[in-house]
C-alpha cells in the first residue's frame, strides 16, 4: 500500500464514523439498536486495524511453513542496553511438491544466539548462489535458555543445501 491508499483508508474511517455520529444524534432508533451499531462498527476497526500489518506485507510471527526455500535474511542482534530483544527477518518460499509458483513471505523470528550462527551459515551459502531448503527443527537449542524475552515463541532451524533439479534426458 502506497500513501495514496493508507489516506483513503484513513478517509473511509472517517466516514464510516461520521455516519455512525449520524445514527446516534438523528435516529430514533432504541438505544439497544445504537449501542450494537456502536459495539459492531468498533469491532471491524478493531479487526481492520489488527489486519493493516499483513495487508502492507510487514514480517508476520506466525505460520512459518515446516520446509521452504531460503531467499534472503536479516540479523538484528538485540543491544547491550536490553531494550531492543533482537529479531530475525527470513524471505522465504514454501516447498511444493506440485510445481506451481510460491509467492515469497516475510517473517520473524525472535533471537536465539544458536539460531544466528545457523541462519547466517545459511546466508554465507546464499551469497555463493547455493539454495537453501530450511526445516523446522523438534530439537530444542542445545544451550539452556538465555534471557531474550521471547523464550516462549523459539523455534529452531535446520538449513540444507537444495540438491540440483532433476531433468529428464533427451
Amino acid at each position: 500500500m502506497n500513501n495514496a491508499n493508507l489516506a483513503a483508508f484513513a478517509a473511509a474511517y472517517v466516514v464510516i464514523a461520521l455516519l455512525l455520529l449520524n445514527v446516534l444524534i438523528f435516529t430514533r432508533w432504541m438505544w439497544w439498536v445504537k449501542l450494537a451499531a456502536v459495539i459492531l462498527v468498533a469491532g471491524l476497526c478493531t479487526i481492520t486495524y489488527r489486519s493493516i500489518p499483513d495487508l502492507l506485507g510487514w514480517p508476520t510471527a506466525r505460520g512459518l511453513p515446516a520446509r521452504f526455500n531460503l531467499m534472503g535474511l536479516q540479523i538484528v542482534e538485540p543491544d547491550k542496553g536490553g531494550t531492543t530483544k533482537g529479531n530475525i527477518f527470513l524471505w522465504v518460499t514454501e516447498m511444493n511438491l506440485d510445481g506451481s509458483p510460491r509467492v515469497p513471505r516475510a517473517f520473524v523470528l525472535p533471537f536465539h544466539p544458536e539460531l544466528q550462527v545457523k541462519v547466517a551459515a545459511a546466508g554465507t551459502k546464499l551469497r555463493k548462489n547455493l539454495p537453501q531448503l530450511g526445516e523446522i527443527s523438534t530439537k530444542p537449542f542445545e544451550s539452556a535458555a538465555t534471557d531474550t524475552g521471547h523464550n516462549s515463541k523459539m523455534i529452531n532451524l535446520d538449513f540444507f543445501d537444495l540438491p540440483d533439479p532433476l531433468f529428464p534426458e533427451r
